[in-house]
């Protein structure tokens, strides 16, 4: 006769476990992030326009006055050499039927090379090549991949490191609706 009662107490402490290893690494990507993200822009935004690879200029300085209309618009930071962006690109690329995304290429080569990398991925919202990182430099960004959640003209909140589509579309979804 199985004894359900020591079945039921080895699932519990697989559970408790489980459970512990899952909040030590909350924990942990929590205080790395808020260690990280020390040098981001606090109050005004950095400004500036620029193109991106499909021509379309994006204006930073909209973005420091609140606009569009106070929407909350997704900066990602990534790079093509970049492990965890190949996580965290097609979430943020799904993320982009949802929200306005902005993407900007580290070090990844320039317009051609960065170029056809985008087009061989399916990376299909706006990029911006900043092969020389002055625009990651002006924001503070030191680590990819990094997302930001932009609105009203402030950083509302960020992640840094892989991400999933459910944590990034969650995260937005908590920043847009806050007021």
């Amino acid at each position: 006769m199985i004894h359900y009662n020591n079945i039921v107490k080895k699932i519990s402490k697989i559970a408790i476990k489980i459970a512990t290893m899952v909040l030590v690494f909350v924990l942990v990507s929590t205080l790395l992030d808020a260690w990280r993200a020390k040098q981001l822009p606090q109050g005004e935004l950095p400004g500036g326009a620029y193109n991106t690879l499909a021509g379309q200029r994006i204006d930073f300085d909209d973005f420091a006055k609140g606009l569009p209309a106070n929407e909350l618009v997704v900066v990602y930071f990534w790079a093509t050499w970049c492990g965890p962006c190949k996580v965290t690109s097609p979430s943020v690329k799904h993320l982009a039927k949802h929200y306005r995304v902005v993407s900007i290429a580290m070090a990844s080569g320039d317009d051609q090379v960065l170029g056809q990398y985008v087009r061989d991925s399916g990376f299909n919202v706006p990029v911006i090549n900043d092969d020389d990182q002055l625009i990651a430099n002006a924001w503070g960004v030191k680590v990819t991949p990094t997302v930001l959640f932009v609105k009203g003209g402030q950083i509302q909140g960020y992640t840094m490191g892989a991400s999933g589509y459910p944590g990034l579309l969650a995260r937005a979804w908590w920043w847009a609706k806050g007021e």
